[in-house]
């Protein structure tokens, strides 16, 4: 399976145009299956050595803290510190999971959201569609 990628885009003929939306549909199948496991995604971190504990959904929301009960030996200042900790490892194992998931669905191209740059490559696109159609009707 090839990745799209927009940036090595050149259109020749039908047949390019045909491969484009064909890997542009793929892309978006990937992308549209990887929604409901990104949704799912849950991350859990640990501080002060597994004393706190800190699960995050997908988007670094605190779902549960929780505590040993050994944890009450500590004072609060430090209590403090672990559930920190806790969260900001959770954290950090949600957006690893994340990031994994996107690259699997991009074929490891990146996702750019710079609509500047998308409008450009797609008025490229454009372009070369016109003058690759515009050769097709010279030939024929």
């Amino acid at each position: 399976m090839t990745n799209f990628n927009p940036d090595h885009l050149r259109l020749e003929s039908l047949e390019d145009l045909e491969e484009v939306v064909r890997q542009s549909e793929e892309a978006l199948t990937r992308l549209g299956g990887v929604h409901s496991e990104l949704a799912a995604v849950t991350g859990e971190g640990f501080g002060a050595d597994g004393l706190a504990r800190a699960v995050v959904d997908g988007v670094g929301r605190i779902q549960r803290i929780t505590f040993e009960p050994r944890i009450t030996r500590l004072d609060s200042h430090l209590i403090a510190e672990a559930a920190t900790e806790a969260v900001r490892a959770a954290q950090e194992d949600a957006q690893r999971q994340n990031e994994e998931l996107l690259r699997t669905a991009t074929g490891g191209e990146p996702l750019t959201l710079d609509m500047d740059q998308a409008r450009r490559r797609f008025e490229e696109i454009g372009e070369d569609l016109v003058r690759a159609l515009r050769d097709l009707g010279d030939k024929a």
